[in-house]
């Protein structure tokens, strides 16, 4: 038994992409492999960062087992003539099969052989395998590069393909494939040769790259809750998405302008967690403050605080000024400026769409027992359901229509 050792190593590709990719190109070779009857007893693994897709099959037969054949071969009355002899269509059939004419075993109707077939190296099967597996992984979202005919989320720069300590030779898109793999792109770039999983693991961490995406996770969220201030908001959604869109993640904690405060906390939430993939950070009370916590994934410390708030706060003074524009007015005139948006063709602008909306609650409401005043709230809703549409702040953070058309009715 001997394992095999395959990386795809890319461009960054989309946090997203990542763990369907390796569960997938796991999922693509195991199942190659099992048809060809190479698969041991142990379980593969499969990880992968931004930048790799890394499996691992640790017992894997050295060659196929040695098969029989029965093959089926002329009739009898054709393969013999008349003084027993064999003819030359029998003759023409064992050549063909690369058996003597003596090893024919007569049948009811035919003549039959037992051929023996030996099996491939298993070196010789994953020169097919590999390729195809990572050729048939599929995306959301593909692209070309170069002159490259295939398609794939982004572009493929080394591939590392190990089989009991010896490279599996395959090319794809002009990247041959070797014992080659990359540490870090920012602290550790250079090439270095590696032969098992283990190997790889430890080459990486050494050069800042940890493969795990478990440990990475926990990284994340350990390191968060140290340098917060407060508690951060580790979400499940922002956590994972984190965890693959660094290689060697380090927490950091940043602040931003107090005077931001005064935005809708859902507007703060929304452009730290959604567009700046930032930890908001809550204190005792579970009240936001002005501090947040961001992976960084290079860097120094310093420098990327700087540069995280310098941005978090260019976003927060875009939201500001469109929340200042639109204060001047209240709902009623954000409802009548939806005249001007197209709902749809046949059906007109959004300003008409909220008049059926508002009738369709109110029957809603009366045909389900709503009484008095629980009908003109149904009524009223749906009037104003669309109306943040057309307000400044929901045209910066799309996201957030209707929790903006809330905040703004409050008002």
């Amino acid at each position: 038994m001997s394992e095999l050792l395959l990386e795809v190593g890319c461009e960054e590709l989309p946090a997203s992409f990542v763990r369907r990719a390796y569960t997938d190109l796991l999922a693509n070779v195991t199942a190659q492999l099992k048809e060809a009857n190479v698969l041991g007893e142990g379980e593969g693994v499969a990880m992968g960062t931004p930048r790799r897709l890394v499996i691992s099959l640790p017992d894997l037969k050295l060659r196929q087992d040695d098969t029989t054949k029965e093959v089926r071969g002329p009739g009898i009355n054709s393969a013999y003539g008349p003084d027993g002899a064999p003819t030359t269509a029998l003759l023409g059939f064992c050549r063909g099969q690369g058996v003597d004419s003596s090893e024919v075993r007569k049948g009811d109707e035919h003549v039959w052989i037992t051929k023996q077939i030996p099996g491939k190296p298993t070196a010789q099967i994953l020169k097919e395998a590999l390729p195809k597996a990572i050729r048939e992984l599929t995306f959301d979202k593909t692209m070309r590069w170069g002159h490259a005919r295939m398609k794939f989320a982004r572009p493929i720069r080394w591939l590392l393909a190990s089989f009991g300590g010896l490279a599996v030779d395959f090319e794809i898109e002009g990247v041959s494939s070797g014992l080659l793999s990359r540490g870090h792109r920012f602290y550790s770039p250079e090439p270095f040769e590696v032969k098992t999983f283990a190997e790889l693991k430890e080459a990486l961490r050494e050069r800042k790259v940890e493969l795990d995406p478990a440990t990475r996770r926990q990284r994340i969220m350990d390191e968060a809750t140290q340098v917060a201030h407060g508690t951060p908001e580790l979400t499940e959604d922002l956590v994972e998405e984190n965890t693959f869109l660094t290689e060697w993640p380090t927490a950091i904690e940043g602040q931003f302008k107090i005077g931001f405060m005064e935005l809708p906390a859902a507007v703060l939430v929304t452009a730290m967690a959604k567009h700046e993939r930032m930890f908001p950070v809550r204190d005792q009370h579970g009240a936001l403050t002005n501090n947040f916590v961001f992976i960084r994934n290079s860097g120094e410390d310093e420098s990327v605080r700087r540069g995280s708030e310098w941005v978090l706060n260019a976003r927060f003074n875009d939201a500001k000024f469109f929340h200042d524009e639109d204060s001047i007015h209240n709902l009623d005139y954000f409802l009548e400026q939806t005249s001007g948006i197209a709902f749809h063709e046949k059906l007109g602008s959004v300003r008409q769409q909220a008049d059926r909306l508002s009738k369709l609650a109110e029957w809603i409401a009366i045909n389900t027992g709503a009484q008095g005043r629980e009908v003109e709230f149904a009524r009223t809703a749906g009037l104003y359901a669309k109306a943040d549409l057309s307000s400044g702040l929901v045209s910066e953070l799309s996201s957030l229509q209707g929790v903006v058309g809330g905040a703004y009715a409050r008002k």
